[in-house]
């Protein structure tokens, strides 16, 4: 894997790492048995049953804006985190179409002590059509569980699907196990499923700060392309670092020693309340949201040297991705009845 972008400060950060755990295979094939079988990818996309809306959205930077149904602009339980896009997955059998996979969690409301964890919703531009996919985990006996995670982010990359867990590291899917449930009871109410696979625990040596994985996506800042991480938070006292994994070409995994450990390399810090960062023509360009109020930032450059380009997306943005075809940026924000999803040109913030 080449060296850091020029102008980032980074290196290796030793006694920081992701190590990976709990093979659920097994388990999986369990789940396989007691559903109606694995989809896949072509069998989701051929039953999207809700519809997107082209749509305004306000910042200055907005190139494109669509909005979820009226449902889901209402829903105060679900609220968007990631996005991630098909170039980042480089797949035959999306066949061309402009597919968008967005992550949500699950806010626990006062009226209902249900836990629903976090699902993806798999979006086609083309049709305007989604779907909304619960994440679970796969349990011995063919059963599932939702997974409990912030999923601020999310990638999907090959066969498989990367999301963050914050304080518990990362969390990772194959495409290809999306299940197709007998009743949506036991689903939650979903039809569809995504079972983890694998777990990539967080690990620290003693003394030092655990890294908190808030967001993801796919680094092109390397060949061969990575995942890239950062981490949230809007107190000066906390670290805000950036750090990117290297990708095994041939497993599609993060690249791990013969302890299972994915060793982290850091690339510097970003401004507070980064909410996601993405790698496109040798610069970072970093999503601040300023809350539910005002208009959110877009911070461009590297570490040693970043512009900041105020109201440039609608409040509450989220995390961020790279489609180098279109040139443009994805992004998501998150509050009720001022959720979008929305593109922005990369060129605008030369």
């Amino acid at each position: 894997m080449t060296s850091p972008t020029s102008g980032e400060a980074g290196g290796e950060a030793r006694g920081l790492y992701l190590q990976r755990v709990d093979d659920q295979a097994d388990a999986i094939e369990a789940l396989v048995a007691r559903s109606d079988g694995r989809a896949g990818l072509d069998g989701l996309l051929g039953d999207l049953p809700r519809r997107l809306t082209r749509s305004w959205a306000p910042g200055r930077a907005v190139h494109e804006a669509w909005r979820l149904d009226l449902r889901d602009q209402l829903d105060l339980r679900w609220w968007p985190q990631g996005v991630t896009t098909a170039a980042d997955a480089g797949r035959d059998d999306t066949h061309g179409r402009r597919l968008v996979v967005m992550s949500s969690y699950a806010k626990k409301l006062p009226w209902d002590d249900t836990k629903h964890g976090s699902r993806v919703t798999v979006m086609d531009l083309d049709s305007l059509a989604y779907r909304h996919v619960l994440l679970v985990r796969p349990t011995a006996d063919g059963g599932l569980e939702p997974l409990h995670v912030h999923a601020g982010g999310v990638v999907w990359h090959g066969e498989h699907l990367h999301v963050a867990a914050t304080g518990k590291g990362m969390y990772t899917f194959r495409i290809d196990d999306l299940l197709r449930v007998r009743g949506r009871d036991a689903a939650y109410g979903y039809r569809y499923v995504l079972p983890a696979r694998w777990h990539y625990q967080a690990r620290k040596d003693e003394g030092l700060e655990g890294f908190r994985y808030s967001f993801l996506s796919l680094d092109r800042g390397c060949e061969p392309p990575a995942l890239l991480a950062g981490e949230y938070t809007n107190d000066p006292t906390r670290t805000r670092r950036l750090a990117r994994f290297a990708i095994d070409p041939t497993t599609g995994l993060l690249e791990t020693g013969d302890d299972d450990r994915a060793v982290l390399q850091t690339l510097g810090d970003g401004p507070r309340r980064m909410q996601g960062a993405v790698h496109a023509h040798g610069r970072l360009y970093l999503t601040v949201s300023q809350g539910r109020r005002e208009r959110g930032s877009v911070y461009a450059g590297t570490p040693d040297d970043f512009t900041h380009h105020p109201h440039a997306t609608p409040m509450g943005n989220e995390d961020i991705a790279y489609w180098p075809d279109e040139d443009l940026l994805y992004s998501v924000s998150e509050h009720p009845m001022v959720r979008w999803l929305f593109t922005m040109k990369r060129s605008w913030f030369d």
